[in-house]
């Protein structure tokens, strides 16, 4: 464990367990994929007699090859369980039987309906997860979520850091769109620009080791045209119910993150007025509107510039619990501060984009200088030795793309 964990963070397995179950929403789910354990791990053995002992009690009349691929879904349900504890996210399988003949990342895996099928009644048999029946989200099959129980946790939890994912591409993804577009990125030239850059980041990630080490991939929203979000897995660790992500290490090192301050705001600001936000746009705005919570005003904020118009941005906002009249002040008091900012017109898919382009620069230029940068959505986490390094590198390649406006950048430390 001591290879990816800080020494100073107290007791990870009660951590872990005490997260309890995460709240069944998005930014809480992930997909089952197949993982393995990082190769220095010591817990390989011990990974494989408890794989067995799954697969000798539940192997039913299965043939030997059949054995061989259930085998395969055991592992990779059991660490996908390690995974979804350590980011304290619900682990996707599908129980659609009909979605594995059509949907292109379960064929590319090579899941098997059968085998996850059995795996999941059996552990839900035995007490092992907690499960909540699928349904059906927008341009997805039915998904059902499961989450490892105590006892369970108190087993998986030593697997969470070291389980990793091959890392191989696609590196260039599409979220949404036509599914034509999926099939031009599978066929890209490896000389196409974004495609190039990101086969030199993840060959140079290769080398390097930190927690759920995985593929860093470029995600575009509809179309390649449109710029794109970096992802991987590590920025999925749990950090704000409890501090697990900055208390890993890259290589054996401790790390901090680099963060843009306000940056969305500040990036709308640049673009369309070339003006540059102060140096605490958020708190400005909660002073001329009253006491107001900053992460409030930042919610309202990052709702209004995502928002394609003004109807459909108060809509969402009352989903987050935000009445008009708690909206509206703060929106008179944000356009008092900053007139000529833009809202309710799609900004912020724009806005995600060109963050994610800038921080593609900087983990390029730190590939060139043999320093390793793992994105985690507006930030940058990075060895601490490095971390001058990286706020240098962060505020002039972001100053490049705002065309000369500058910007702030936070440290985060264990």
């Amino acid at each position: 464990m001591h290879t990816f964990f800080n020494t100073k963070l107290s007791s990870p397995k009660e951590i872990l367990i005490k997260l309890g179950n995460p709240p069944d929403d998005y930014q809480h789910h992930q997909f089952l994929k197949p993982l393995q354990l990082n190769p220095k791990s010591p817990l390989h053995y011990k990974l494989s007699l408890l794989t067995d002992k799954y697969v000798q009690d539940t192997k039913g009349d299965r043939g030997s090859k059949q054995l061989e691929v259930y085998r395969c879904h055991w592992q990779w349900v059991l660490l996908g369980l390690a995974r979804s504890l350590l980011s304290n996210n619900w682990l996707l399988v599908s129980l659609d039987s009909k979605a594995y003949s059509s949907d292109i990342w379960l064929k590319r895996y090579q899941l098997k309906y059968a085998s996850l099928k059995a795996i999941k009644d059996h552990l839900e048999e035995q007490g092992l997860i907690e499960v909540l029946r699928g349904k059906r989200y927008k341009d997805q099959p039915s998904r059902t979520r499961i989450y490892p129980s105590k006892a369970l946790a108190s087993v998986l939890w030593e697997y969470a850091v070291a389980t990793e994912e091959a890392i191989e591409g696609p590196y260039l993804r599409l979220n949404e769109g036509d599914s034509k577009w999926r099939e031009v990125l599978f066929d890209l030239d490896e000389d196409h620009p974004d495609l190039a850059d990101m086969i030199a980041i993840n060959e140079f990630l290769k080398g390097h080791q930190w927690a759920a080490k995985g593929p860093v991939s470029l995600i575009y929203k509809n179309s390649p045209f449109e710029g794109g979000r970096l992802y991987t897995a590590f920025q999925n660790l749990s950090d704000r119910r409890t501090r697990v992500r900055i208390n890993t290490l890259i290589d054996s090192e401790p790390i901090c993150e680099v963060d843009f301050s306000a940056n969305h705001l500040r990036m709308n600001l640049a673009i369309n007025a070339k003006l540059f936000s102060g140096d605490n746009p958020y708190e400005d705005i909660c002073e001329i509107a009253g006491v107001i919570p900053r992460d409030r005003v930042k919610e309202f904020i990052t709702v209004a510039m995502g928002a394609n118009d003004e109807k459909s941005g108060f809509n969402a906002l009352r989903q987050k619990g935000f009445n008009d009249e708690f909206s509206n002040m703060i929106y008179k008091a944000t356009l008092q501060r900053y007139p000529k900012l833009q809202f309710f017109n799609g900004w912020g898919t724009n806005l995600q984009s060109l963050e994610g382009q800038i921080l593609k620069d900087v983990m390029f230029q730190g590939l060139q200088e043999g320093i390793v940068c793992l994105p985690v959505h507006d930030a940058i986490a990075a060895q601490q030795e490095h971390k001058d390094w990286a706020v240098e590198t962060m505020k002039h390649t972001c100053t490049i793309h705002l065309d000369g406006c500058p910007t702030r950048v936070t440290v985060d430390m264990p």
